[in-house]
This record gives C-alpha cells, structure tokens and sequence, in this order.
C-alpha cells in the first residue's frame, strides 16, 4: 500500500483501481529470485545489487534487472502508473499487451480489466515469454503468446499497450483497435529523447 500510494503522490494519480492494482499485483513474482540488480532514473548508466532477497527491495520507483545481457528490465513503475492512469483501463476490456516482459505490467492491466475482461499478452523472447506464461497464472484473464509483436496477427482490443520502441504506429496495431480504442508505445527517434505517444 505504501509503495501504491508512493505512486500516487509522485504521478498525480487520480484512479483508486490503478491505486489498489499497483497495491494488489506482486512485483516480486515477475522479476525472479534476488537478491536483485537495481538501476536507478539517477543512474542509468550502472546497475547495483540489493543487500538481501527480502521483497520489500522491489517496491520503489526503479528499474529492476530481468535479464541485463539483453538489455531488459522491468519498467519504471513511476512512469507506467502515469501512462495507464491516462489509458482509462475500464472492467470487462480486452487489452493486448505487447513487450510484456515476465508480465509485471500485464498483471497490472488484468487487475484493471477484472476477471470479465481479457488480456493478450506477447514476447518476442522464448525464455521471457516462459516466465511470463508461469508468473501471470493467478490471473486466468490473461493468455501469454511466444510471438513478433510487429508482424503478429492480432484479435480487435480495446487496448493495445506496446513495451517496445518503434518510429510509427504499425499498420497491423492500428487495425487491431476496436472502435474507440486507444494505443500506447514508445515513439522512438533518430536523435535525441523519443516519448510515449498514446493514440486515440
């Protein structure tokens, strides 16, 4: 509770079931056994290591390592609290979930949707498509696929949530938005910074 309410206050959070889901989902299950590799926003240029394996390390604003050779983390929570506060999950929707990782955030995106939605969530990496499989099996409205998010075919969602850069909003996400669906992923650029553009 403390760490969702830390969310709160940092985000300016303002719905009470990204509150309770962030207080709900345990970021623990998704991330291994520790001790942990921790990487700082004030430091992204190294990781450092927890003192113990106690879970309690895991609950800040921070990245934490899923598989350093790769690059990988789980994300920021900080910033995805801010980003699904603007998505307006609402129960029963149907979210797809690409880049999910070991499924931290898919997790999250299931406690929004509750057990009449469903989510879809995919991984271009066999082994972390695995952990993922086996982390988000408490949540039986979740189905994790080994896949290309990029030239996957995709089932209509409200939601399509991509953990991956790309320079424009695939042709193939577009087409998979129901109706008033909204799309979220990380616009990357040729220099300087990218952002996250969320399209409507």
């Amino acid at each position: 509770s403390f760490y969702a309410d830390e969310l709160k206050f940092a985000t300016a959070m303002r719905s009470g079931a990204l509150h309770a889901a962030f207080a709900t989902a345990p970021r623990e299950r998704f991330l291994g056994p520790g001790p942990w590799r921790i990487k700082s926003p004030w430091s992204l240029d190294r990781y450092w290591t927890t003192g113990d394996a106690d879970p309690c390390n895991v609950y800040h604003n921070v990245l934490i390592a899923l598989d350093e050779s790769l690059g990988l983390n789980n994300g920021l929570p900080g910033l995805w609290a801010f980003l699904f506060d603007r998505l307006a999950v609402s129960p029963g929707e149907s979210v797809t979930h690409l880049g999910c990782g070991t499924g931290y955030y898919t997790a999250i995106l299931a406690e929004l949707v509750g057990p009449a939605g469903k989510v879809t969530a995919i991984d271009i990496h066999p082994e972390i498509a695995r952990r993922a499989h086996e982390a988000l099996a408490p949540w039986p409205q979740v189905v994790v696929a080994h896949a290309d998010g990029s030239a996957a075919a995709l089932a209509p969602s409200d939601i399509l949530v991509v953990s991956a850069g790309a320079t424009h909003p695939l042709s193939s996400w577009l087409a998979a938005l129901a109706p008033g669906g909204r799309l979220l992923f990380p616009l990357t650029a040729s220099e300087g910074p990218g952002g996250m553009l969320l399209v409507k």
